[in-house]
Order: structure tokens, then C-alpha cells, then sequence
């Protein structure tokens, strides 16, 4: 069944690598296919592209039934987008603190946007208390592999310049 998955992902990622927006429904049904397989980055791609509202109208509820799948099978980005959408409750119900343990999880995992955003969950108290000294650490680290976002803060003593979302 495994190979059966990969298959038809890879068919939808040839579709795909032209794109066409009469491709789309095409590479959609290939990527639904493969998901009922629980192919990770079919699923992934799947609540993209619902997220996006690429080849369909936006869902962000259905874009989060996928990224939840998607995570399911240990997938960093798509836990990531989750951890987002829970931030935001976008096609989800607003819920911080689980998106600042599914930023933790990510970042254990070694995804550097995981890393800062829980550094900026730690600075202004998103879903866990506020401890700068550990945001500083956190952002320290994300600017020693490169985060773009990270050097940037650094000018401004490790605070983020990007405020929490108000409510």
C-alpha cells in the first residue's frame, strides 16, 4: 500500500511541477488518493493547498483535519502549520497553549520556525508564562542556524517585533 501512496503522489507532484489550473481537480484527486493512505506529505500538501484555497475554495477547517493526519505520521511542517492555526484558530478552535506544545514539539524535532515561535510564545506569554531568559536562549539558537526573523530581533535586544495576536 506504501508503494501504492508514493505512486500516485508522485503523479500528482508531476501535475503539479507544470501547474495548470485545469490540473488542479487532477492533482487534488491524486493527492486525496494517496491521503487515504495516510501518505504524510500528500496530507500535508492537501491542507495547503485547502489553507491556500489553491484548486478549491479556502477551508481552513478541512486544511486542519489534514495538517492533523499529517502530523499524526510525524511531520515537522504540518505540525507546524497546525501550531499556527491553533495560535490563530484559523478552521480551529483558538487554543495557545496547544499550539505553543505543538511549537515545542517541532522545535525538539529541529524545525528552526518551531524554535522562534516558541521563544516568541515564551516572551510574551502565549500559552505559557512569560520567561524572556528562555525566549533569549531560544531566539539565540534560531539566529545560530540562520533564522532570518531571529537576527532581525537580535537588534532589538531578543524582542520579537511581531506582536501577539489581540484576544
Amino acid at each position: 500500500m506504501r508503494e501504492a501512496a508514493e505512486a500516485l503522489y508522485r503523479r500528482a507532484q508531476a501535475l503539479a511541477a507544470t501547474y495548470r489550473e485545469q490540473n488542479a481537480p487532477r492533482i487534488l484527486a491524486l493527492l486525496e488518493e494517496a491521503a487515504e493512505f495516510e501518505h504524510p506529505e500528500a496530507l500535508f500538501e492537501l491542507g495547503s493547498w485547502r489553507h491556500l484555497g489553491i484548486g478549491a475554495p479556502r477551508d481552513d477547517a478541512r486544511a486542519v483535519v489534514f495538517w492533523e493526519r499529517a502530523a499524526a505520521t510525524g511531520h515537522l511542517q504540518a505540525t507546524f502549520e497546525l501550531a499556527i492555526a491553533c495560535e490563530r484558530g484559523d478552521g480551529t478552535p483558538r487554543d495557545p497553549v496547544r499550539a505553543f506544545s505543538l511549537y515545542e514539539a517541532c522545535a525538539r524535532g529541529g524545525h528552526l520556525g518551531a524554535l522562534y515561535e516558541a521563544g516568541r510564545c515564551r516572551y510574551y506569554g502565549i500559552g505559557t508564562a512569560v520567561d524572556r531568559p528562555a525566549a533569549a536562549a531560544d531566539f539565540a539558537r534560531a539566529r545560530a542556524h540562520g533564522h532570518a526573523e531571529a537576527h532581525c530581533d537580535a537588534a532589538e535586544n531578543d524582542g520579537p517585533r511581531r506582536m501577539p495576536r489581540a484576544g
